[in-house]
């Protein structure tokens, strides 16, 4: 009987090895499989970002384009310059006009006053935005993204001055509004609101394009990285 049981208990061990084996090859196998699943999911991956890496547009800069524009800008800030001088000068003579004959009333000749003085201001701190930036251009192509840097820089700046000149301009164009309608005794909401009203449309304007100038200075500055 002892006999049978032994001869019946090393089959069941046998079989209990064979049993051990085959599920530890059976692990190897599956985690080799898995080993290679996630090598081939990586090689596919970094073949997917080299791919989309190539297909990416490579910034391309337009050497004439840009020195064409750099040029009309230049152009057309010197046209601009120059009406703000002819502009201040007519200030200084109308405010000289009306103080020596007297005829157009004490408050437009303080506003001609004020509004000249503020003028002339205006034009001392553009003249040296403009002529340090202007002493520098050229037309080579080789300079072409330097001048259209220095260009864009230039234009920002006259763009954040004419934003801060409106800080002392405007109180003192409501004040010539008020006082004038308080001479002439008319409604003072019209002429406020008529006043206010450019004041705000041309600040507006101001500041779209210096948003627009510091936009392409920004990616300027990159294509030069490049």
């Amino acid at each position: 009987m002892s006999e049978e049981n032994d001869k019946i208990k090393m089959p069941t061990e046998s079989e209990q090895r064979i049993s051990k084996d085959v599920s530890t090859e059976a692990l190897v196998a599956q985690s080799d499989k898995q080993s290679a699943d996630a090598s081939e999911l990586q090689d596919d991956t970094w073949a997917e970002l080299i791919q989309d890496w190539q297909t990416q547009p490579t910034v391309k800069t337009d050497v004439l384009a840009l020195v064409k524009r750099t040029r009309r800008r230049t152009i057309g800030a010197k046209f601009c310059f120059a009406l703000n001088i002819v502009a201040t000068i007519a200030l200084f003579i109308a405010f000289i006009y009306g103080i020596y004959n007297g005829e157009w009333g004490k408050p437009l000749n303080i506003y001609l006053g004020l509004g000249s003085l503020l003028s002339l201001i205006f034009v001392y701190f553009e003249t040296k935005v403009r002529v340090a930036t202007w002493s520098q251009l050229c037309d080579s192509p080789e300079k072409a993204i330097d001048n259209a840097i220095a260009s864009s820089k230039s234009s920002m700046q006259y763009m954040w001055i004419t934003k801060i000149s409106f800080l002392p301009f405007l109180p003192l164009i409501n004040w010539f509004v008020y006082t004038s309608s308080q001479t002439n005794n008319k409604g003072v909401l019209p002429a406020y609101l008529m006043a206010n009203g450019f004041m705000v449309i041309v600040y507006i304007v101001v500041d779209y394009l210096h948003r627009q100038r510091k936009q392409e200075y920004q990616q300027l500055l990159k294509v030069k990285l490049l």
